[in-house]
């Protein structure tokens, strides 16, 4: 039976080989011949024909990445706000021959840097220093250049990326860096990951800026991220380096990446479902990548296709969660400090008033003689938050639960999550937070961070390396909170919202947090100025409470 089932398939294929040769109405009829020995019933054509793309695109010139960035990739990432991209080959600096004389002359000019920044020693400063050194450097390009920005721009930018394999330097690019300081252009194209965004400049003099004139973004001040790539035509866009990694694992669910090879248009990596890791062929359409198929068994391939379809609820509710936080950061909601204290112990005086006046219909409030709206410019609620109300607003607000504009009815909605109902008797306070959660153990998994676990920030090596290596115990959703001496000699507490891990190596870098403005930062951003500050406690929202905030159908907790 099997003789005469491979005898049929061989005089099928070398009829349809002598009608069309190689032509592409012969190769779409070529099927896979299954190898001898193997039952008809066992063979897996879509696993063979898998494992045949994969076969071709390993046949094809390897990609070098970059494997500086690799090395360092969580020193980067714990620094420099950016995407969690994977390069195909690294942004390259200008070739001193096309460089501008000007440029030439200014890099020539300034200090040569070779600190890393990895404070492995904890050293008060030392990290400290290497910033330092990185951002005397910068501001030395500056202000030789500051009048010729192609100049600027051909000695700091990298094929157009905003780039390093540095982490130090990484980190001074993105403070320091700006669309303002590097073009006066009217309109540029700015490509983040594998989002596109128009960018056009608005105002004039001093007060010009670069706002997103598309996108999710529209209307905003525009950044420059670690990773970003600016180019005043679109087709100066075109073959990108970097691979979106990220919005797949978003889009179909893996949590973990290995890659195992890198091509102009495809990845072969091991993807992990769920605790299961199959192998794949990523496919790249520029930027963006696809999921081309799983070379896997067909029950492996039936399991990874029902966690999927299980784990679409949590995808779609830290959506909706990121989502939230965008708007949130975009209305820049203030700090609940009254602009007459003096110090943080009044943080947290302003939102009760708040929330008083909202109910009465009045347009404002007032504390110690200052005046507060109860309303931004756009007739938007602008309740002031501190660290805490941040985070709740944050879950609150994705759910569904929110206070109506000015124009409507004084009401606070209630979606499917209203952190209220569960109880919760002080929004504002960090160690108050810490002790709810852990009072609910049917919502939340809760960890107080040991004496062994208390490293802090200036030992910078080690913090990261000790966030790498729980990397499986912080998950999108999750909060923690720091605690530690700050300059004026008081213990502070802070807590951070995580909004994104890192696909390859599962590293917490993408945080939102609020203090004096609600921001997306990383941890050198929030922690840099209090080096000493550690990790506190850590709150892990069980799914009965993430999935709240999946906009499919929703009950109130």
């Amino acid at each position: 039976m099997q003789r005469a089932f491979s005898s049929r398939l061989g005089s099928i294929l070398l009829g349809v080989l002598l009608l069309g040769g190689c032509s592409e109405r012969a190769q779409r009829l070529e099927v896979p011949l299954p190898r001898p020995g193997v039952p008809v019933a066992d063979w897996d054509e879509e696993r063979v024909t898998c494992q045949r793309r994969i076969e071709a695109v390993l046949g094809e010139p390897a990609e070098p990445g970059a494997p500086e960035f690799e090395q360092k990739r969580v020193a980067i990432l714990g620094r420099a706000r950016g995407e969690a991209v994977v390069w195909v080959a690294a942004p390259a600096p200008t070739p001193e021959a096309e460089l501008p004389e000007v440029a030439r002359a200014a890099l020539a000019a300034a200090p040569k840097v070779s600190l890393d920044g990895a404070a492995p020693s904890g050293r008060e400063g030392e990290a400290e220093q290497a910033s330092a050194a990185w951002r005397q450097r910068l501001d030395g390009l500056v202000r030789r250049l500051r009048g010729d920005k192609v100049a600027l721009r051909a000695a700091l930018l990298r094929q157009g990326y905003l780039y390093s394999d540095n982490p130090v330097e990484a980190f001074e690019l993105v403070r320091g860096v700006t669309l303002e300081l590097l073009f006066d252009e009217p309109k540029l194209w700015l490509e983040r990951a594998s989002r596109r965004y128009a960018v056009e400049l608005v105002g004039v003099g001093r007060q010009a800026e670069y706002r997103y004139a598309s996108g999710d973004l529209a209307g905003r001040a525009a950044e420059l991220l670690h990773g970003d790539r600016v180019a005043v035509d679109p087709a100066e866009l075109e073959a990108p380096l970097a691979r979106d990694l990220p919005a797949l694992a978003h889009e179909v669910g893996f949590d973990r990446v290995r890659v195992e090879a890198l091509r102009r248009d495809a990845i072969v990596a091991a993807l992990r479902f769920g605790g299961r890791e199959v192998r794949a062929l990523l496919v790249s359409r520029g930027a963006a990548l696809e999921l081309g198929c799983l070379d896997a068994p067909a029950e492996q391939r039936r399991a990874v296709a029902t966690w999927q379809a299980e784990d679409a609820p949590r995808r779609r509710a830290l959506r909706a969660l990121r989502a939230s936080v965008t708007a949130i950061v975009g209305e820049a909601l203030p700090f609940d400090r009254p602009r007459t204290a003096k110090d943080h112990l009044e943080d947290g005086r302003l939102r009760p008033l708040w929330e008083w006046a909202y109910r009465r219909g009045d347009a404002g409030f007032m504390y110690d003689g200052e005046g507060y709206p109860v309303f931004d410019a756009a007739g938007r609620p602008n309740p002031p938050e501190v660290c805490v109300a941040f985070v709740l607003d944050s879950y609150e607000r994705a759910s569904g639960t929110w206070y109506r504009g000015k124009g409507d009815a004084r009401e606070r909605v209630v979606g499917g999550l209203d952190f209220n109902r569960l109880g919760i008797a002080n929004r504002g306070g960090v160690i108050a937070f810490g002790l709810f959660a852990e009072s609910h153990p049917e919502a939340f998994d809760f960890h107080r961070f040991g004496a062994a676990e208390h490293i802090e920030f200036r030992e910078r090596s080690r913090y990261f390396r000790f966030l790498a290596d729980r990397a499986d115990e912080l998950a999108p959703g999750d909060v923690v909170a720091i605690q530690g001496v700050k300059r004026d000699g008081n213990i502070h507490q802070h807590a951070i919202l995580i909004e994104d891990v890192d696909p390859v190596t599962g590293f917490a870098h993408a945080l939102a947090d609020q203090m004096k403005k609600p921001r997306r930062r990383t941890w050198e951003g929030i922690m840099a100025e209090a080096p000493r500050r550690a990790l506190y406690y850590h709150v892990h929202p069980h799914a009965d409470v993430l999935l709240k905030l999946d906009p499919g159908p929703r009950r109130s907790l």
